[in-house]
């Protein structure tokens, strides 16, 4: 029982070992692997998340239309709601 533990152990600090020892030999490779997985990470993450947004935000208004609705916010605040439906019903 402690001779497989032993085994096990010394099995577990050589496969940790490995990795270090392919780092030293190749260093420019190790590094742009791991700036590229980081890469790929991002983008995944990122395009999950806007995905997410853009759902809930329902379609996807164009710029007159957000122009439009903040027109029509800013005049809710000045002018009276009658005058307000009589504007909405010129521009449609």
């Amino acid at each position: 029982m402690v001779a497989q533990a032993n085994r096990m152990n010394q099995q577990f600090r050589e496969t940790m070992e490995r990795p270090v020892e392919l780092v030293k030999e190749y260093p420019l490779a190790s590094m742009l692997l791991m700036f590229g997985m980081g890469l790929g990470v991002g983008v995944v993450v990122s395009s999950a998340i806007c995905s997410s947004l853009e759902e809930m935000s329902g379609h996807d208004a164009t710029m007159a239309e957000k122009l439009k609705r903040q027109v029509y916010d800013a005049l809710s605040h000045v002018i009276s709601p009658s005058t307000l439906r009589q504007i909405q019903s010129y521009t449609g």
